[in-house]
């Protein structure tokens, strides 16, 4: 089983996720990113792309996000977006 951390993703209406995960998956303004359990801390500004939350029962979530800042410390990711919608298969 892989290692956890813990995930959310909030936008100013909602809090979409909240959960453990295995790995994120995020455009940044420098480009494309996965950060997954112990990763070390990070700070950046998100692109408008594709974020995908890969859970550990194999599945992924998948959202549309539209700027904000992605945080990585402490074994867990914090995901600000101005706007973010999931996406569905």
């Amino acid at each position: 089983m892989a290692a956890l951390m813990q995930v959310d993703i909030v936008s100013p209406e909602k809090i979409l996720f909240s959960g453990e995960a295995e790995g994120v998956r995020c455009r940044t303004t420098e480009g494309d990113i996965m950060f997954l359990a112990g990763h070390a801390p990070f700070l950046g500004a998100l692109g408008t792309a594709e974020l995908a939350v890969a859970l550990s029962d194999g599945s992924h979530l998948r959202y549309d996000v539209s700027r904000g800042f992605v945080e990585v410390r402490d074994n867990a990711v914090i995901v600000l977006t101005d706007h973010a919608e999931e996406l569905t298969a």
